[in-house]
């Protein structure tokens, strides 16, 4: 299989007192490295073995005979995004480009709080809440159990997991105060600000590439003749 085993940016107990060890080390082992496990096992024999983990996320997401596949797959894709969206010390409002998006969308950091907390709370059961770049600006959406916005071919910029293992044991059935643990001691806006970047780089390269159909350089009138 094309995909490697995932692995924790930080250590275990980085994160803590905002998330515990414990947390950490439950939810990585006992969910995360799980939905990896089964993923392997289903993935064998299929064909898809070759493809890359957001490839096989994509390839399998309107398959019903690879609903069980693509559900652990996309699991442990939103999981690599959620370590990565937090960072020991971390925290406080956004800044750099994505504060200035943010603001320009939402009008303060502090409405954006606002509604992604409300975003948090309003979601019935299991899920994810994201922060995703989508048609020039910065949304917050939320999907139902293992769902992605990779499917949809949007940039994430934040992943916030809403599945009750990740809170449980440090807040207990307490969802709000979870998100606002995330937003005032865990969030990291380079993540976000780093995805912005990366979206400005392949916008510029796409700009500067050679149109279709005719060499660099050339008058494309020259083919009509």
């Amino acid at each position: 299989m094309n995909i490697e085993s995932p692995a924790m940016p930080y250590d275990f107990s980085d994160l803590e007192p905002a998330m515990s060890r414990d947390t950490v080390v439950f939810h990585f082992l006992r969910h995360q490295r799980v939905c990896y496990d089964r993923m392997r096992t289903l993935v064998r024999g299929t064909g898809l073995e070759e493809l890359t983990l957001e490839e096989l996320v994509r390839a399998t997401e309107r398959s019903p005979v690879h609903h069980a596949l693509y559900r652990y797959a996309a699991e442990v894709w939103n999981h690599n995004l959620f370590w990565r969206s937090m960072r020991p010390r971390g925290g406080g409002a956004a800044h750099g480009r994505v504060g200035e998006e943010l603001r320009n969308r939402f009008g303060s950091y502090e409405r954006f709080t606002h509604k992604l907390k409300a975003a948090a709370s309003a979601h019935f059961g299991s899920g994810w809440l994201w922060l995703v770049w989508r048609g020039g600006a910065p949304e917050i959406i939320v999907t139902h159990n293992a769902g992605t916005p990779l499917v949809r071919g949007e940039t994430v910029l934040l992943a916030l997991d809403l599945w009750e293992h990740a809170y449980y044991l440090d807040h207990q059935n307490r969802r709000a105060a979870y998100v606002a643990t995330f937003l005032d001691e865990l969030v990291d806006w380079e993540l976000a600000n780093g995805a912005l970047a990366e979206l400005g780089r392949v916008s510029e390269s796409a700009a500067q590439r050679p149109r279709t159909g005719a060499p660099a350089g050339a008058d494309p009138r020259l083919e009509l003749s």
